[in-house]
């Protein structure tokens, strides 16, 4: 609500022997702009006081008036901060759940009469042999002619390393434990033994159909 403000500002003009003094209503000051009373220089000095003090009487009602309606706005601002910066960290953790997916895979040593295709269809990879575009995307860098692998040259097939394993024919725990997505070394076949000691009784008879943990503690020289 907008209030008048009725100010009388009593001046001393050098009188103060006699008691004579200026005042000036609001109405007055206000018929003078501020480019006049800056011009006024050394002259009217208590005019000038006058008038800045009532521009400040002014100011304060106005802040008066409006900070009702700032407090909320405060709030407000405060709560689209925090959100915006927890939307920052989700962003952040997306971009690096992105990051670690695109160069998340194991690494293939090609061998003689292997192509993408044959790479893709291992069941420890895709089992699927149409999914060898995804080997190529992720080694366009090497690859120039998705038809022209090379034996020796390595690859990046992106694929997560595996939690469990289902056991096939003609498995055994070592050959397991050299497949890339399980350890990447047959050396490391105890750790699948001790792993799943419950289901397993002898580590050279396992079974197919037979779903293996696949350990990852640090027991038998961590995870890769």
């Amino acid at each position: 609500m907008k209030r008048t403000i009725v100010l009388a500002l009593m001046i001393c003009l050098g009188l103060a022997s006699t008691g004579l003094a200026k005042t000036w209503t609001a109405e007055e000051l206000s018929q003078y702009s501020q480019a006049e009373i800056e011009a006024m220089g050394d002259d009217n000095i208590h005019l000038q006081i006058a008038y800045w003090e009532w521009k400040k009487a002014v100011a304060d009602e106005r802040i008066a008036d409006l900070e009702p309606q700032v407090l909320p706005l405060r709030a407000q601002y405060a709560e689209i901060q925090a959100r915006i910066a927890e939307l920052t960290a989700e962003i952040n953790a997306l971009r690096a759940e992105i990051n670690r997916l695109r160069n998340a895979g194991v690494t293939h040593l090609i061998l003689d009469g292997e192509s993408l295709w044959k790479i893709a269809s291992y069941h420890y990879h895709y089992g699927d042999g149409s999914q060898w575009p995804v080997i190529y995307e992720r080694n366009r860098d090497t690859i120039s002619d998705p038809n022209l692998i090379y034996a020796g040259h390595t690859l990046w097939v992106p694929v997560p390393l595996l939690n469990s394993y289902t056991v096939i024919e003609g498995d055994f725990l070592g050959k397991i434990a050299g497949y890339d997505v399980v350890y990447g070394d047959r050396g490391m076949w105890p750790q699948l033994y001790e792993a799943n000691r419950d289901i397993i009784s002898d580590p050279n008879l396992i079974y197919p159909g037979q779903v293996l943990d696949v350990n990852r503690s640090a027991v038998f020289g961590g995870s890769r």
